[in-house]
């Protein structure tokens, strides 16, 4: 019985879904009114709970934006980073170079389904509030670091376009597969996801792996 792991009791439920519920409401009104327009009032009422509440949980609106980000990223409340999911393994120790780029692809597809709404409200946020460009870069970073231990393993197996760096690699994928990138062709152009996924996996694989050896 002790390696089961403890299921949460009903206070812990109860406090995880009125969590739940505020982060959803924050996340409606950031991308319908915009992140400066939305008051914390307004996020309870959304939510149907105090104010009091909200800030007992969270605090602040910086708090529950850098939270929905985290979330949206991996699909859960889980607290593992991207890098530490079974998904994200998986496609970092991919020996075949092809292969590792469209489970990429795949992986970049899913986390623009979640937050490429968000990710905009973030972008446009960070132009005028110190604190939120500070989140964003942050978030930024970690895109780029997670990218950059892909870049790598092409790089280790020899894959990689002859003259290209794994930092130039980095600063393409950085550049191509992001959030943004998703809701431009999906959101404002209509494509599909999975045109999107297919569509990035082939520009991924023509630019930074050998032709000769893709």
């Amino acid at each position: 019985m002790d390696d089961v792991k403890a299921q949460p009791g009903r206070r812990e439920r109860k406090a995880l879904a009125t969590r739940r519920r505020i982060l959803d409401a924050a996340e409606a009104l950031f991308v319908h009114d915009g992140y400066v327009a939305t008051t914390i009032s307004a996020i309870a009422d959304a939510a149907d709970v105090a104010v009091q509440t909200v800030y007992a949980v969270f605090g602040s609106k910086r708090a529950m934006l850098t939270e929905l980000l985290a979330i949206r990223t991996v699909g859960d409340d889980d607290a593992a980073p991207l890098r530490a999911r079974a998904e994200w393994k998986a496609m970092e120790t991919e020996t075949d170079s092809r292969r590792q780029l469209v489970l990429l692809a795949a992986i970049a597809t899913r986390i623009g389904s979640r937050m490429a709404d968000l990710y905009e409200v973030m972008a446009g946020a960070a132009a005028s509030d110190p604190d939120i460009a500070e989140v964003y870069e942050r978030q930024q970073q970690i895109r780029y670091r997670d990218q950059h231990r892909v870049a790598r393993a092409l790089s280790r197996h020899g894959d990689l376009r002859v003259g290209l760096s794994a930092a130039h690699a980095t600063d393409i994928m950085w550049t191509i597969a992001n959030p943004r990138t998703y809701r431009n062709l999906v959101g404002e152009r209509a494509w599909t996801a999975q045109q999107y996924e297919r569509w990035l996996a082939d520009v991924l694989i023509d630019a930074l792996l050998e032709r000769t050896r893709a």
